[in-house]
């Protein structure tokens, strides 16, 4: 996809978008401070830029600086930084010929390989192709504004100003969480991370598809019997009535049920009232987010997860979705906010499904769930059989196993929620701590494969290439899920006090 085939050398953006936010008569004191922002950006593009320096630079707090970029630029801080970076980049691969990883290094990528991907992202083309000849590196030049904003891209566009940071470092349960409440937050409801992973179920479930080797288990979907099933049950716990839509397709991946023109004016409307949309593509099974629109909807613009390099954080990209309609599988988008049931209520419903889930026995869509689940990971971990496996498929059998250990590790974002339910509901208040004790001791195995000296190369992936370092795992996998069933045992403990038997 050329997701950045808009940009063009020199165009223009009014300020009416801001006339509304600070008024007329600061209008060129805005003008003077972003300037130089923009200013202080270009002198440091090789330097490590962090939002508060870049809003000191503008005499402007971080929140109030990122908002009004946004709607004066259509494009966050973050955004512009990366397309000025690549464009330079590419620029110096023309025409002088550098070598691919000393440019990457110059520009802020830890590897070749990050580099290439947003190089090619931005580019529509490689590294390698620019530096020959085949391709045309594309140029943004520095935003230069006055009362016209010239530089950057060139259409009708509207974009929720003020996202926050999606975090992404790997772990695409803890990505979900980050997703959830950035909605939340974009909602106008700040709901903490912990709620989040009690209430989607994400917290307290495992999911595992024997022998398939098929990445994608630690996503939300994998859990879902229906359609957005876990998405919706946590819209409505919170307090959100949404739309979703399910596309289905037939042998040649056509739309059988899609009304493009009628989705369309729903991402229209929903950005128009400033309510972001979560969908899904065929490329990935993970949600992602729509934060505005070009062209009256024709395309869309979306914040994507990105992959994290050097075991760090990574903000979420900005794409141009352009044939939306081909790629995507799914969407939900909030409607309005409504009441919720008695708190009480809510997380009698949360431990039933919680346990029910635990001793489901069941699959769901082909995997295995709770200790069902537990048995299946633990049994092919140990016995998993590498001897015909090259080193790249090692690797790519590892980070399976490691989606795993995402999901275990995501029982330690629900303690706090669990240690408060403690202190405001005391009936079960020994129950609960018992349970988080339980779980707390659970989540550490999701991080003992580093502790024991494993790794994605050299000798650390040969550990595990070996049998007898893979049971170490699976021994203390065991002991995981004991802690496990501690925790829902106290769950059952809580649901017989209040009457529910199984």
């Amino acid at each position: 996809m050329d997701t950045f085939e808009h940009f063009r050398q020199r165009n223009y953006f009014t300020l009416c978008g801001i006339l509304t936010l600070i008024g007329e008569m600061q209008i060129m004191y805005w003008i003077k401070e972003m300037q130089n922002a923009i200013g202080f950006i270009e002198d440091k593009l090789l330097e490590e830029l962090s939002i508060e320096a870049i809003a000191n630079s503008a005499n402007s707090s971080s929140a109030n600086f990122q908002r009004i970029f946004s709607i004066v630029t259509g494009m966050t801080v973050g955004d512009y930084i990366r397309a000025r970076r690549l464009s330079l980049a590419g620029q110096e691969l023309a025409n002088c010929g550098d070598k691919v990883l000393d440019v990457a290094l110059k520009y802020g990528y830890e590897t070749a390989a990050s580099f290439t991907k947003a190089f090619a992202r931005f580019h529509s083309a490689t590294p390698s192709d620019v530096m020959r000849g085949k391709a045309s590196a594309t140029l943004f030049l520095p935003l230069s504004i006055d009362i016209n904003i010239r530089g950057g891209f060139k259409m009708s566009r509207k974009i929720i100003p003020n996202i926050p940071v999606i975090d992404n470092y790997g772990n695409e349960v803890d990505y979900g969480f980050n997703l959830l409440k950035a909605l939340f937050a974009i909602a106008g409801e700040n709901v903490e991370k912990a709620e989040l992973a009690v209430y989607s179920g994400m917290a307290n479930r495992f999911v595992w598809k024997p022998g398939k080797w098929a990445g994608g288990n630690e996503v939300m979907d994998s859990i879902n019997e229906t359609p957005f099933e876990a998405e919706i049950r946590l819209l409505k716990t919170i307090g959100w009535d949404a739309k979703y839509i399910t596309v289905q397709r037939d042998s040649d991946g056509n739309p059988l049920n899609m009304d493009s023109e009628q989705i369309r004016q729903d991402f229209v409307a929903a950005i128009d009232r400033g309510y972001p949309v979560l969908f899904q593509t065929l490329r990935c099974r993970r949600l992602n987010m729509i934060i505005g629109y070009e062209n009256d909807g024709r395309k869309l613009i979306a914040k994507v997860a990105v992959d994290a390099t050097g075991g760090g954080h990574a903000d979420s990209e900005t794409e141009i979705l352009d044939n939306w309609e081909e790629t995507m599988t799914g969407y939900i988008l909030l409607k309005e906010k409504r009441e919720t049931a008695p708190e009480r209520e809510r997380l009698l419903d949360l431990f039933k499904l919680i346990v029910s889930r635990a001793y489901k026995t069941d699959d769901i869509c082909d995997k295995k769930v709770g200790f069902a689940a537990w048995e299946s990971y633990l049994h092919d971990l140990e016995h998993d059989d590498f001897s015909s496996l090259d080193d790249k498929q090692v690797w790519k059998r590892m980070g399976i196993y490691c989606d795993g250990l995402c999901q275990i590790w995501a029982r330690n974002e629900s303690l706090p929620f669990y240690r408060g339910l403690a202190e405001r509901y005391p009936e079960w208040r020994e129950e609960l701590l018992a349970a988080a004790q339980a779980l707390d001791a659970c989540s550490q195995y999701g991080g003992f494969l580093w502790s024991q000296g494993f790794g994605f190369e050299g000798e650390k992936l040969q550990k595990f290439r070996l049998k007898e370092g893979r049971k170490i795992l699976a021994d203390e996998g065991h002991e995981a899920m004991q802690n496990d069933m501690i925790a829902i045992e106290q769950f059952e403990i809580i649901l017989k006090k209040e009457g529910f038997t199984k």
